[in-house]
Order: structure tokens, then C-alpha cells, then sequence
């Protein structure tokens, strides 16, 4: 978690110690962090949800964003995520009404009431065998196809395109974890969706 506090120290958050320890100075700078992207971009601060922060627009396969969970308006935790599609579909892109490419979604971008918390009692019931947030919005996405690793904005579409909130596995690798949604550890991730409830609906907001 040093990359993150390294993030907040080159925005101008001069306190921070990059340490990795993620305590309340962190999280405060985190707080302000976002409080004044969301005010730049003319967002509404979500109540409870995921603020998703995209750090470069390379397609690393690997963990190197940042998800940001949100109780009752506070920054409560930051956890490692990609927001990126994985290298097998970076490599093997898909066709979507006649383009092809992977899809990344565009940031900054806010949608109301975007996606939909799914769980169940029997979890081998569940998509990818755990729960995860569907997609029940638009969003705008980039559609990536030239497969160098390296975002390409040329390409902009808007629709629902399963861009899914979910677990990301064991590793530290994406690979076909992702075709676009957003992903984290399954430790993390198995943590984070106990404290939501079956069909409870958040926003998306991606800054970076």
C-alpha cells in the first residue's frame, strides 16, 4: 500500500508517510482526496459504495489501482484492485456490437444507482462461485483492440456490458479474471461483501 500513499503524496498530500501502513492519516488524505475529485467533477459523495481509483492508463494485469470503500459518507478502507481487463483479453479482445477490443471504463465517469449487490445462501449458485456487484447501468467504456497494453481512447461506447464488481482470485496476476470489471484478492474480496445485502444497489464513481 505504499504505491497509494505514494499516489496522495505527489497530489500534493505532503504529510503522508509512505510507510504502507494504511492508519488514519491515510485515510483522512484519502478523505480530502476524494472529496475534491468528486467537487472537480461535479459527482455526488456516495453514502456507502466503492470509489474506484484508476492510477495510470497502462494495462498491467496486475493489481495496481485502488478501491476505496465508503460508510456512511467516510472513507473506511483502500484495498488494491485492478479496473482493467486482464492480459487474456487484452490479447484476445471481445467483439461487442461489431467492435472489437477490450473494454476499460472511462474516468472520470459517475452513474447513479449502477450496480446491483448479488448473493445467495448457496454461493455455487452464484456467478464465479461468490458474490459480486452486477451491472444493472450504462457506462461509458473505451474499446481497446490493438493489444500493446497501453489504453487506447479513440474507441467510446456506452451500454451495459457486464462491467462487474467481483473476486479476482489467489495471485497477483489478472489474467482472465477480468474482461473489464473490477476486481480484487478474493481475500479482500471476501471480507468487503459481508458488509452488503442481497440486491442493496450502489453507485459507480471512478476517479483517478
Amino acid at each position: 500500500m505504499e504505491k497509494l500513499q505514494k499516489y496522495l503524496k505527489d497530489r500534493g498530500h505532503s504529510e503522508i508517510q509512505v510507510d504502507g501502513i494504511i492508519g488514519n492519516q491515510t485515510l483522512s488524505a484519502l478523505q480530502i482526496y476524494i472529496s475534491k475529485r468528486i467537487t472537480e467533477n461535479n459527482f455526488k459523495f456516495p453514502k456507502k459504495g466503492i470509489v474506484w481509483i484508476r492510477t495510470d492508463e497502462k494495462l498491467t494485469n496486475t493489481f495496481d489501482d485502488f478501491g476505496v470503500l465508503i460508510l456512511d459518507g467516510v472513507v473506511t478502507r483502500a484495498f488494491p484492485c485492478s479496473t482493467t481487463a486482464g492480459k487474456h483479453y487484452i490479447k484476445n479482445p471481445i467483439t461487442t456490437g461489431g467492435i472489437t477490443g477490450t473494454a476499460v471504463t472511462i474516468s472520470p465517469q459517475q452513474v447513479l444507482g449502477s450496480h446491483q449487490f448479488n448473493t445467495s445462501g448457496n454461493w455455487k449458485s452464484l456467478w464465479l462461485g461468490a458474490p459480486f456487484f452486477r451491472q444493472i447501468k450504462n457506462l461509458k467504456i473505451y474499446r481497446d483492440g490493438n493489444k500493446d497494453e497501453v489504453l487506447d481512447k479513440h474507441t467510446i461506447t456506452n451500454g451495459l456490458y457486464g462491467i462487474h464488481f467481483h473476486r479476482g482470485g489467489l495471485g497477483s496476476l489478472i489474467d482472465n479474471w477480468s474482461a473489464g470489471c473490477h476486481v480484487t484478492k478474493d481475500a479482500i474480496w471476501f471480507e468487503i461483501q459481508k458488509l452488503f445485502t442481497n440486491a442493496e444497489i450502489i453507485d459507480y464513481t471512478i476517479i483517478s
